[in-house]
């Protein structure tokens, strides 16, 4: 069902909706969060957006399936990984530790620690850059160039609404990226990703800049190439290698690519 509106009188998105839609508050708070809302052709998934008096909003209501279980992909005596799916934030499970993070609609191999010992000798990995991570993005435009590295500096550049905007400063933290294209379409590619540091949005503030948004990254881009429906950033944590904190034998697991960005993948 699609709900094609004009505003007529300033107030905030969700009031809107409510009084022009036959749905609940809560069905359409879901639908926003789904980023099945769009106004003047861009996704705003914050149910508080101001509206102005000519903005044209669209409501594509459909249904999106409940987030998968993850999947263990490897596990030991000293640490566990999970294979992440998409919609579902990076907590750990009582009696393991979180290494590190991935976004909220990034999926893919997520490492745990069993005990405080393993969490420190990790944590010291990836600090001493002896954690080796590939993601696969599909990003947008398309791309002449197959290989290239981005070596910047990333700052907060702002917050709105619970989230965070990061881009490139010279005041800011390094991060380094490296890239290659696997796969061309006409408007997007298939790109591995390669970050050499850890900061926060990296990937997606790196391609973001350079022109080549992710697909479905609405928080950075306002528009795509691509008409592609994306239905959450994709983005991907494919593969994670370390050489293990206990016995130091090089371990590498990889996670499984989601039916959503093959889906993707498939069509370019």
């Amino acid at each position: 069902m699609i709900y094609s509106l004009t505003v007529t009188t300033p107030q905030t998105l969700l009031p809107f909706l409510r009084e022009k839609c036959p749905l609940s508050g809560k069905a359409l708070k879901r639908a926003i969060d789904a980023k099945q809302c769009k106004i003047n052709g861009r996704v705003e998934f914050f149910s508080t957006h101001p509206l102005k008096v000519g903005d044209r909003i669209e409501l594509k209501l459909k249904e999106r399936p409940a987030p998968a279980r993850a999947e263990i992909l490897y596990e030991d005596e000293a640490l566990v990984i999970i294979n992440k799916p998409a919609f579902v934030e990076s907590v750990a499970p009582a009696g393991l530790h979180l290494v590190h993070r991935l976004d909220k609609e990034t999926s893919g191999a997520l490492l745990l620690a069993k005990n405080k010992q393993v969490l420190e000798s990790l944590i010291a990995l990836f600090a001493e850059r002896k954690v080796e991570k590939r993601y696969l993005a599909i990003a947008d435009a398309p791309f002449e160039m197959t290989e290239w590295q981005i070596d910047n500096f990333l700052v907060q550049k702002g917050g709105y609404q619970g989230g965070t905007l990061w881009g490139s400063a010279p005041n800011g933290k390094r991060a380094i990226t490296r890239f290659r294209v696997l796969k061309r379409g006409e408007s997007c590619a298939l790109v591995q990703c390669m970050p050499v540091t850890g900061r926060t949005h990296q990937i997606r503030v790196h391609l973001f800049e350079m022109g080549h948004p992710i697909l479905g990254d609405w928080q950075y881009a306002r528009r795509f190439c691509s008409t592609y429906d994306a239905p959450r950033v994709l983005l991907h944590a494919e593969e994670i290698a370390f050489p293990h904190p206990i016995t130091q034998v090089p371990l590498r697991v990889r996670a499984p690519i989601p039916k959503d960005l093959e889906a993707c993948v498939s069509s370019l």
